[in-house]
């Protein structure tokens, strides 16, 4: 019996590890495009060549980026949404203190269009 518990205990782990890592993943690319959408609003530096990934992901299609497309191409409203729940929420920092006013400055400017690359 030892033995089976010792199997369900490591399982346990690795399922939680796997459910969790993923999440601490996606809160560092949301912080990351968050501090680089805030550089190209003229409100931060500027990331460089470091900001190309964030801004792809800015631009791509949903599921796997942030821009919503449907049959007649790029829809800004509802790309609009998605990216301020994505920021709001895979990035909490985003919207405390003076930070929130950063994301309305970025959200005003670029969240309703494509961010040149």
């Amino acid at each position: 019996m030892k033995l089976r518990s010792v199997f369900a205990t490591l399982a346990f782990g690795t399922a939680v590890g796997l459910i969790t890592a993923p999440t601490h993943a996606q809160n560092a690319v949301a912080c990351t495009l968050y501090m680089c959408m805030a550089g190209i609003s003229g409100v931060g530096a500027s990331g460089g060549p470091g900001c190309i990934p964030s801004l792809a992901l800015w631009n791509a299609p949903t599921p796997a980026g942030l821009a919503v497309y449907d049959e007649s191409g790029f829809d800004g409203l509802a790309s609009y949404g998605v990216r301020e729940s994505y920021l709001m929420t895979m990035c909490p920092t985003a919207n405390v203190g003076t930070n929130a006013a950063i994301l309305q400055t970025i959200m005003l400017m670029w969240g309703t269009s494509l961010v040149p690359m």
